[in-house]
């Protein structure tokens, strides 16, 4: 009796592994027949990964000009945290006068390559290190998985680019968002940058709520 019930249970698990082997098959199937149908390559089907933040949990303790460069390093990372499955490379023709941003590939960035073909770099300690020695002008791609940040940058530009900066970082700490800035390259504009401790969803609400208390802000300056 108890060889019969063993024998039976066996029967029963063979079967039902050949149906989910057979299952699996025929999904495996219909996902390449889906992938053929949308174009798509298996990388680029393929789910989601977990959310980064960036190198840190935590942002390391304060640094000053006598911190060691490593430290350094590590509060950049921290306090700039953004992707670190890719990162951007500026780019300038000395003939047109024209610059940009690329994002870093492997071999360099040539026109006509599929986006699936390219071997993008990820962002690393040492690549911030060339950044911030001046080897290499590195840009950041701030925006994470599930539309999450950890800061963002506002552009200045203008003959009242430093009056709009001024207001952006007052209407900011009214609305106690952390914020910074500093004159841009050609030294006629100015950037502002605002932090949060965790990521969190795109500030957009922050930014909404600052800009129109910047133009309140201008709005009491000019009439002074």
């Amino acid at each position: 009796m108890k060889d019969d019930l063993q024998s039976a249970k066996a029967a029963g698990l063979a079967e039902e592994l050949a149906e989910l082997r057979a299952l699996t098959t025929q999904l495996r199937a219909e996902n390449t027949r889906l992938l053929r149908l949308l174009e798509l390559t298996p990388k680029q089907a393929a789910p989601p990964g977990p959310i980064q933040t960036g190198f840190f949990e935590a942002h390391p303790g304060p640094v000053d000009r006598r911190s060691a460069p490593e430290v350094k390093v590590d509060f950049v990372a921290a306090l700039f945290a953004a992707r670190i499955d890719i990162y951007a490379t500026r780019w300038e023709n000395s003939r047109t006068g024209k610059a940009g941003w690329l994002p870093a590939v492997r071999g360099g960035w040539r026109k006509g390559v599929r986006h699936e073909d390219r071997d993008y770099l990820p962002l690393s300690k040492d690549v911030l290190r060339t950044h911030l020695t001046g080897d290499v002008h590195v840009g950041l791609y701030p925006l994470l998985d599930g539309d999450l940040c950890w800061w963002l940058a506002a552009d200045f530009d203008g003959p009242m680019a430093m009056l709009d900066v001024l207001a952006y970082l007052k209407a900011a700490r009214a609305c106690s968002v952390p914020a910074a800035w500093e004159v841009s390259r050609s030294g006629v504009g100015a950037h502002a940058c605002s932090s949060r401790r965790s990521p969190g969803p795109s500030p957009a609400g922050h930014c909404a709520r600052s800009t129109r208390s910047a133009r309140k802000w201008r709005r009491s300056a000019n009439t002074r």
